[in-house]
């Protein structure tokens, strides 16, 4: 009987289950991840928000509670929209535009955290193949096409979107909270763009990936804000109309108040 119902567990198992089991391998590490909102308002008294993300590591093989042989690397990402990098020129005594680039898949908000510095936690290579930093970020096709010239466009786009606090990198963002359990939290300023973003959660253990997890949460605006930016968006002829009667009505108002018999 015990014969028979080891052969119906093996059968019922995919051949990686019976290896595993035949073996008694211990099951192979998991990320799961997920973020403390999935949806932001955006209204006039907005101010930024901060947003946490967290997880765990199922099977984890830590040795104990206060050490972990896990790394691990967050990425928010928000929606990408194309750019265009001008290099300023002096010309008799004139600044103009001369060169430029367009990068056609900028994340308008780029965030990287990190358990500790990133090349400490993965090679390079590794770093580059999974677009994780200001270095490898993804910026979409450049016209002209990308050269070794074109780090310093690709640089001074960088150093302008930190500048305006959309591009930001942590490198003790995230903390271990025990074994298995992590955080990591990140501030999403007054000026962040509306639209989907997404999360990526990597786990790493000796400079190799483990696993990944993935998830997201929508940026929009509410209340009047929505019906401006809809209208500006979606239907510019009616707000252009609509802003040039509010001008002239305010004028009018303004001209029969102050106006002098």
């Amino acid at each position: 009987m015990q014969y028979g119902l080891a052969l119906l567990l093996a059968a019922s198992l995919p051949l990686s289950g019976v290896v595993a089991l035949a073996a008694g391998a211990p099951p192979s590490e998991q990320i799961q991840s997920d973020i403390s909102t999935r949806e932001i308002s955006i209204q006039s008294n907005f101010t930024g928000i901060n947003i946490v993300l967290f997880g765990s590591v199922d099977f984890s093989r830590a040795p104990s509670l206060d050490e972990s042989p896990h790394d691990v690397i967050m990425v928010i990402r928000g929606p990408n929209e194309p750019i265009v990098v001008r290099r300023k020129e002096r010309v008799a005594g004139l600044w103009v535009n001369g060169p430029s680039r367009t990068f056609s898949s900028v994340p308008g908000f780029y965030a990287v955290l990190a358990s500790r510095p990133f090349r400490a936690v993965a090679p390079e290579q590794t770093l580059k193949d999974l677009g994780i930093g200001f270095a490898y970020v993804d910026l979409g096709k450049s016209e002209p096409p990308e050269s070794t010239a074109n780090d310093a466009f690709r640089a001074s786009l960088v150093r302008l979107r930190k500048s305006h606090d959309l591009f930001k990198e942590s490198d003790d963002g995230v903390t271990f909270l025990g074994r298995s359990l992590f955080r990591g939290s990140v501030t999403l300023p007054v000026n962040v763009p509306i639209g989907r973003y997404t999360t990526q959660v990597f786990l790493f253990r000796d400079g190799k990936l483990l696993n990944q997890s993935q998830s997201s949460l929508q940026v929009q605006k509410a209340g009047f804000e929505r019906v401006v930016y809809m209208l500006a968006f979606n239907h510019p002829f009616i707000y252009g109309l609509l802003a040039v009667l509010m001008a002239v009505t305010t004028g009018l108002l303004a001209w029969t108040i102050f106006r002098r018999d």
